[in-house]
């Protein structure tokens, strides 16, 4: 298990809810969040995509995370939803206001990294429409089902999952680097946007993430497959990009989240913030 810090009370009284949540960056989202005293809306897909090389994740394992975090103290409904779907979306929005009141922080987590693993004029237009789809537009669908309560309340902060290929390229992955760049647009815009309203938008951006069967993510086991190698080699040869010379972890990306979810980060929006061990500053 890791090594998590003392229960604080960081987030204590808000309410956030975390897309993509039952396992990988999204559980580790969440148990930060609960240890730090937000009451959470957790929603994730539940059902396996015929177009992804690996399982998404399940409503087992939706629920585990949601025992976690309510061992940890925290108030905690889930839902099964596709990003995809602009309703399923606004129907878990409606019962966490129903429940809980408002809606404070927003983390856009839920995404796909395949497919991967082709030149450009190789992705059929499906998969380029999938990736868009869930990494992009999903985004902007759950940003624009919390929105309206947020701007009654005159407060939120939206935190866009983005990264490392959001501010760089990367080979044989440009329907994933699209969205990525994309997500970084949509911040910015959502940034200038709201902020009259005191909503703050920023994005986070990690490069490649340990693999850890604790938080059960399946992304860089994911991007090993697509590039033929085994996942150990992946991560070897990812920790020579890496000034510090170690891949970052599911929880150090949750800890700057949690940073921007907090009252710390008031003054800060319309930000991309690289989660990278230095592999941007190259």
């Amino acid at each position: 298990m890791s090594d998590w810090p003392e229960v604080s009370d960081r987030l204590d009284g808000k309410v956030a809810l975390i897309t993509g949540a039952a396992r990988g960056i999204g559980r580790a989202h969440a148990l930060e969040f609960a240890r730090e005293g937000a009451t959470l809306i957790l929603l994730d897909i539940c059902k396996d995509q015929p177009e992804c090389a690996y399982s998404m994740a399940n409503r087992g394992e939706l629920e585990q995370t949601a025992r976690n975090c309510r061992n940890l103290g925290s108030q905690v409904i889930t839902g099964a939803a596709d990003v995809r779907d602009q309703a399923q979306v606004d129907r878990l929005v409606a019962v966490g206001l129903s429940h809980f009141g408002k809606l404070d922080i927003l983390v856009n987590n839920a995404g796909l990294l395949c497919p991967g693993g082709s030149l450009a004029h190789e992705i059929e237009d499906a998969q380029w429409q999938l990736l868009l789809d869930v990494n992009l537009s999903g985004a902007w669908r759950c940003a624009k089902a919390v929105l309206p309560s947020m701007m009654a309340q005159r407060s939120g902060s939206i935190i866009n999952i983005a990264s490392t290929g959001g501010l760089v390229g990367f080979e044989r992955f440009a329907s994933y680097v699209a969205s990525k760049h994309g997500m970084i647009g949509l911040t910015k815009s959502l940034a200038l946007d709201y902020a009259r309203y005191n909503i703050r938008a920023n994005a986070v951006c990690p490069s490649t993430v340990a693999a850890n069967e604790e938080f059960g993510g399946r992304g860089t086991q994911a991007v090993a497959l697509a590039i033929g190698v085994s996942l150990n080699d992946y991560e070897q040869s990812s920790r020579t990009y890496h000034p510090l010379g170690r891949l970052i972890s599911a929880e150090d990306v949750a800890m700057a989240s949690l940073w921007l979810a907090s009252d710390e980060s008031a003054q800060l929006t319309g930000t991309a913030i690289p989660v990278d061990g230095g592999f941007t500053a190259r």
